[in-house]
């Protein structure tokens, strides 16, 4: 089962992936001339694969990638979002990557591999 967690802002998309031998880790920049629908439908792209997403970033921004990702064609990856958390603006990465351990931990409390 792929996992992914998203840290997203309108100008970055930071992706991790959990997998057994460890965490393997994305990311994508918002051209200067890109609009925000192709910013996430390349982001949208890279996490086709995911079973499980949970998204965080300030603002806006995770949500209008869930609102994205449903109207726009991604509905198994819309499927596979199993939430959206609020996250201060540049967190390290370290931080990121504990709000996702964290949350799917309490999404899967019956699981040891979290």
């Amino acid at each position: 089962m792929a996992h992914y967690a998203l840290w997203l802002d309108h100008q970055y998309a930071y992706i991790y992936k959990f997998t057994a031998t460890g965490l393997e880790e994305k990311t994508f920049k918002a051209g200067s001339h890109d609009g925000t629908a192709k910013f996430y439908h390349v982001v949208a792209e890279d996490l086709k694969n995911a079973d499980e997403l949970m998204i965080m970033g300030p603002g806006v921004a995770k949500d209008e990638f869930k609102h994205h990702c449903e109207l726009n064609h991604h509905g198994k990856l819309a499927q596979a979002i199993k939430g959206v958390r609020p996250m201060a603006a540049h967190p390290t990465k370290a931080m990121m990557i504990h709000e996702a351990k964290d949350f799917f931990k309490h999404l899967h409390m019956w699981t040891a591999n979290y």
